[in-house]
């Protein structure tokens, strides 16, 4: 009987730890893409050893609590086109997600180069230069689709149909170089780095980030241009969220980690590690273009990011 009595207190214990009722437990729960960055960014820090769980295998457990690491600031889902943070840059944080790094779209161009104009975005840049377009990536068209659409600062419009329209359109023309909707980023950059010719390219920064340091010295980064008479500016971008889960008095036991996410030492590796931009206003940029970027960052009204189908 007492026998009997042992056996079944036992699986009633390993039932109740296996359906997440044991002992509160620190887990990070990481979009897959981003799984061995955050590996990387653990090494060394006092969090080292914590268990990553890829968001595509989490089961959650009611003893789990921590932060979500990715691309959306918690479980929200925005059905519309674009979704806009205005003071981002300020606040750093989205309710209660907190932003880590971001990967800004920028124009790039050589120091000696002059900025892109709005003219010159809207109708091509005629015979002052040239703008390449890596027409076979769908997140370029709509970088650009989204740029001509924005109505007012920060305000895109929600007509899918105008959407597609826009983004065929934008190819006809002389705007970009000949054969724009077939290039891919590869077969831009010795346009850009090249000093035959003054070249536009809109693109992230993390584009820029894998090229050769000594090639990327000599390039500069501009807001897209904005019409006439905006008096704000903002940026697209893709932003790296940390955001909290797990019941209210799990979340009590998160000052710690709160405070080593929103730190810049933390910030800077994890921007490094994927070739991005940290959003801590001190942390130093990894290079001169990227101070291009860190000014942007720091200066700007608003980011926005583009949904792109898959």
């Amino acid at each position: 009987m007492k026998k009997t009595i042992f056996v079944i207190l036992a699986v009633g214990i390993v039932l109740l730890t296996g359906n997440g009722c044991g002992r509160p437990q620190l887990v990070w729960i990481v979009e897959d893409r981003f799984v061995e960055a955050w590996e990387t960014a653990l090494i060394g820090s006092p969090f080292e050893g914590t268990q990553i769980i890829p968001s595509e295998e989490a089961a959650m457990r009611r003893n789990w609590y921590g932060y979500r690491i990715g691309l959306s600031p918690g479980d929200r889902t925005d059905e519309g086109l674009i979704t806009v943070y205005r003071e981002l840059s300020r606040s750093r944080q989205h309710e209660e997600s907190l932003a880590l790094a971001l990967d800004p779209w920028l124009v790039f161009r050589r120091f000696t180069s002059v900025p892109l104009s709005r003219e010159q975005a809207e109708n091509g840049p005629g015979g002052s230069g040239l703008i390449y377009m890596a027409g076979n990536d769908e997140a370029a068209t709509r970088a650009w689709t989204a740029q001509l659409l924005q109505e007012s600062p920060g305000v895109f419009p929600s007509d899918e149909e105008l959407w597609d329209q826009t983004g065929e359109r934008i190819f006809v023309g002389n705007r970009f170089q000949q054969g724009a909707r077939t290039f891919s980023w590869g077969e831009i950059w010795p346009h850009l780095l090249g000093e035959e010719a003054t070249v536009w390219v809109y693109a992230p920064l993390s584009r820029i980030r894998e090229l050769p340091g000594f090639q990327t010295n000599s390039l500069e980064a501009d807001i897209f241009p904005g019409r006439t008479g905006w008096n704000q500016f903002g940026f697209q971008a893709e932003i790296l969220w940390a955001a909290p889960y797990g019941s209210e008095k799990n979340r009590e036991k998160l000052a710690d980690t709160e405070a080593w996410l929103t730190g810049a030492p933390l910030q800077s590796r994890i921007a490094d590690i994927l070739g991005w931009l940290a959003a801590h206003p001190e942390a130093l940029p990894f290079n001169p273009v990227s101070g291009n970027a860190r000014i942007i960052w720091l200066t700007g009204s608003y980011v926005w990011e583009v949904q792109v189908s898959q």
